[in-house]
């Protein structure tokens, strides 16, 4: 594959492609927005969360139900899909503002698909 067209498939964030070596042809759909339900498990996205998780606290049902009274504290987050159930996906992430990460602020729990939305894949 040439590697001007592999740099330019990898800037596809509508979706998710599996880019391989030896296939040369791909069917990249029109999407206006990310899909949440393309999220593949061990991979890194940079994900925004919806304001009304940023206002729960440790008794709501999200954070003592599902994430041991954990909840994420940031609006934007480098973070790893753990594992997806239902219309819940389980994250391991990092904090990010602008550009830069803050290491000492990470989300280890579950979201509603609904609640956030990808902003691009990160490798």
């Amino acid at each position: 594959m040439n590697k001007i067209i592999k740099e330019q498939l990898e800037k596809v964030t509508s979706t998710v492609l599996d880019i391989k070596e030896n296939v040369h042809h791909y069917v990249i759909p029109k999407t206006t927005k990310f899909i949440n339900s393309v999220l593949k498990e061990d991979q890194c996205y940079l994900i925004e969360l919806d304001d009304w998780l940023l206002n729960e606290n440790s008794n709501s049902t999200l954070a003592s139900n599902w994430n041991g009274g954990r909840y994420p504290t940031h609006k934007t987050y480098k973070a790893e899909v753990i594992t997806k159930l239902g219309n819940m996906t389980k994250f391991n992430g990092i904090a990010v503002d602008g550009d830069k990460e803050l290491l000492t602020e990470s989300f280890f729990g579950w979201l509603p698909n609904d609640s956030f939305k990808v902003i691009k894949k990160v490798k």
